[in-house]
């Protein structure tokens, strides 16, 4: 098993639970997940995980304002946005302030998902 921790945070059930099984078939056994901005915050209080795979349309706390709160509480936080609109001037502005290293467009493929994080994340022998 890979000893990364990586935090899911989408109100997507489907996308969050489709990803969660695919990062565990690929080696990752610490993976969690978040349905909102704010349960995402708390979570990465709690877990100080690796990457964090963000979504940008959520209820309670946004993509955008989560970000923000986990990079004032973690300037080395690694987020990655994902999104259906990547014109959202909200996932634009998280680019733009270097709170996310990438955008990814959904509908992604679980591959460029994956290759996406094995080159973001270190490798460990």
């Amino acid at each position: 098993m890979l000893p990364h921790k990586i935090l899911i945070i989408d109100d997507e059930n489907d996308i969050s639970s489709l990803m969660l099984q695919y990062l565990q078939m690929e080696g990752y056994d610490k993976v969690d997940r978040a349905s909102n901005g704010l349960e995402g915050l708390e979570k990465y209080k709690a877990l100080s995980p690796d990457l964090v795979l963000m979504d940008i349309e959520m209820p309670v706390m946004d993509g955008y304002q989560s970000s923000c709160e986990i990079k004032a509480f973690d300037p080395e936080a690694k987020i990655l946005i994902l999104t259906g609109n990547p014109n959202d001037t909200r996932a634009q502005k998280v680019l733009k302030e270097d709170m996310a290293f990438a955008l990814l467009q959904k509908p992604y493929s679980l591959s460029d998902l994956g290759r996406i994080i094995q080159e973001n994340l270190p490798a460990f022998s």
